[in-house]
């Protein structure tokens, strides 16, 4: 049997109450990279479980204490790891894409393979354990959760300030409804919010970092990011 205690890579999965309520979600796009580059910079262009310097990602490591009226969950801390690792972290949504054909039995052999390595266990360990994580998860998933963001808690006030006054300077914008053509930045606002310069420029972002429902958004135009090359500002929708 696997025990956690001995483990460096694990399963991660995220009660269903509490989709939708990442940090990445509560900071924005520009937020969120500019926290993961900082973390890079102090610590390492390296995965913290594994050392790869592949294809580096945000992940967010959270506790989940349970109780029988309202359970918190509390953000840790973000870690920096690879790809390999944060498809493992996130195995239900890795399973789904790959199920759905969006995921290549090659890749998800070498999946499994990762995990082995890492942890020095057969795959029957591997299937054991996320058994044990999806009754975890489902349990976990039949509570009420609050939120305690920890050490980002000002962060994530600031950034939801700014995209209150955001919002607020860009009540008249009128975005189109017609969506079958969309793409990534149909629906940029016309306009900077800071200095009303037409000069925006899209930012573009990585989907292999988002999840299903972040990623349609994105290819839709409904959400995303741009800079101003007139001021310098950069900001979310």
């Amino acid at each position: 049997m696997l025990l956690q205690g001995r483990m460096k890579l694990r399963i991660q999965l995220i009660p269903k109450p509490l989709f939708g309520h990442s940090l990445r979600d509560a900071l924005g796009k520009t937020r969120w990279d500019r926290l993961r580059r900082g973390l890079i910079k102090e610590n390492g262009a390296c995965c913290t479980i594994c050392g790869s310097t592949e294809r580096l990602h945000g992940h967010e490591v959270w506790a989940y204490r349970e109780k029988n009226a309202i359970s918190t969950a509390l953000l840790r801390e973000v870690q920096i790891v690879c790809v390999d690792c944060h498809d493992i972290c996130h195995w239900a949504r890795t399973t789904d894409l790959f199920q759905k054909g969006k995921i290549d039995s090659t890749r998800h052999a070498a999946l499994r393979r990762h995990f082995r390595k890492v942890n020095n266990c057969k795959q029957t360990d591997f299937d054991e354990y996320f058994v044990r994580s999806l009754r975890t998860w489902s349990r976990r998933s039949k509570k009420h959760w609050t939120i305690d963001w920890g050490d980002y808690e000002p962060a994530v006030r600031k950034a939801a300030n700014a995209r209150a006054a955001w919002e607020t300077t860009s009540s008249s914008l009128q975005i189109d409804d017609d969506y079958h053509a969309a793409g990534p930045g149909h629906h940029m606002p016309p306009k900077c919010p800071s200095c009303g310069s037409g000069l925006l420029q899209l930012i573009e972002e990585d989907p292999s970092e988002m999840s299903e429902a972040q990623e349609a958004d994105y290819t839709q135009g409904v959400s995303g990011s741009a800079f101003c090359q007139a001021c310098g500002f950069e900001f979310d929708w």
